[in-house]
């Protein structure tokens, strides 16, 4: 997978710029609030016509004083050239492929695949349990474009079930329904996310130990809270009832619970992830730098991951790692890049001395919304 160029026109800082990246290493520099991290945004959203960045609204994705934003790209996947454009509206966003208008944004979802890691992402382990689950839904995601369509269902019949619970009177008839809904999409959502979780595990150890040290062991385990006890992973990736008939048990279980709380209380979206090292887990027990460290490996394992079991690279976007790294671990970072045959990637640095790459690059400076190649 290739981005052989991409143009933007009245996105965030950016006027009108258009970029040819190098097929491996691309480097942006300059000082902050420039627009590095904007660029990154762009690609982003041409990826899963949504913001990384959690605060992003249509508005504020279009240039001050623009009535719109533009995204064009021009993508190179299994030998076949694609025309991505993204139009962002004050109201909403509209997407085409090679012209088209697409009607159905999971015939899209795949297209240009991204991993991204920014200095945000300490809070992927230390924040909520929301965090994680993202970071596991974004990488089953790349490797299934229709789980975005799943999610959308589950997450809409979440919401229907929540406003019913809520009500004084709750129609029974209608809540079964909505159960049924709930226990079908669920199901599906707590299969993707344990099946992912067994095949990255041995990855990203492997990927913790290459780039980082040898000396730790490091951990990940999917944990569906709401349960009694733990899951037995391997009958429930082998058979699709046992999944649904532990929902429909918990939700039987916790019926007066719900409709006292007036909310779901079982289900995938309360569920955690736990990543340990040597057995203890990072959120309590790690300092900053091993945090950070095993994030960073989180990414690089998932595209390492997706190379391994699906035979495609997405592309990687790093926004000012260097800075989350002390120098050793930095330069293992960069001895890996190097190291790997192929794979695109994209890098903002506001020192172009850390980064630790001569060959295979391209530079660019981004300085008050323009690009440069230097």
């Amino acid at each position: 997978m290739q981005l052989e160029a991409i143009r933007l026109s009245d996105f965030r800082n950016f006027e009108h710029v258009e970029v040819v990246p190098h097929e491996r290493f691309n480097i942006l520099t300059g000082a902050n609030g420039q627009g590095k991290t904007n660029f990154l945004e762009a690609l982003y959203l041409l990826s899963a016509v949504k913001s990384f960045r959690s605060q992003a609204t249509n508005a504020n994705l279009i240039r001050f004083g623009a009535d719109e934003a533009l995204l064009e790209a021009r993508i190179e996947r299994g030998g076949h050239e694609r025309k991505v454009r993204l139009e962002i509206g004050p109201r909403g966003k509209k997407i085409y492929l090679n012209d088209q208008g697409v009607r159905n944004i999971a015939d899209f979802f795949g297209t240009l695949n991204v991993v991204v890691f920014g200095p945000d992402d300490i809070g992927v382990l230390k924040g909520s349990p929301s965090r994680r689950r993202d970071f596991i839904d974004r990488a089953i995601f790349n490797a299934h474009p229709a789980f975005g369509t799943e999610s959308m269902h589950y997450d809409a019949v979440l919401k229907n079930r929540n406003a019913l619970l809520k009500e004084p009177k709750i129609d029974g008839s209608l809540l079964s329904v909505y159960d049924d809904q709930f226990i079908e999409w669920g199901a599906r959502i707590l299969r993707r996310r344990l099946d992912f979780t067994e095949h990255f595990r041995p990855v990203l150890e492997r990927t913790f130990h290459a780039i980082f040290s040898p000396d730790y062991h490091a951990g990940l385990t999917y944990e569906p809270t709401w349960m009694e006890g733990t899951i037995d992973v391997e009958r429930a990736l082998e058979q699709d009832s046992f999944v649904e008939t532990l929902l429909a048990e918990s939700l039987r279980r916790t019926d007066d619970e719900e409709r006292q709380r007036g909310y779901t209380v079982v289900g995938p979206h309360r569920d955690d992830l736990v990543a340990t090292l040597n057995g203890r887990e990072v959120r309590a027990f790690a300092s900053q730098g091993q945090t950070r460290a095993f994030i960073l490996a989180m990414k690089i394992a998932e595209i390492t991951y997706l190379e391994e079991r699906y035979h495609f690279a997405p592309i990687l976007l790093l926004d000012d790692v260097s800075s989350e790294l002390d120098r050793e671990r930095n330069r293992h970072l960069f001895d890996f890049l190097k190291n790997r045959q192929s794979g695109q990637v994209f890098i903002t640095t506001t020192h172009r001395d850390h980064i630790l790459l001569d060959d295979d690059l391209r530079v660019f400076q981004v300085r008050e919304g323009n690009i440069c190649s230097i």
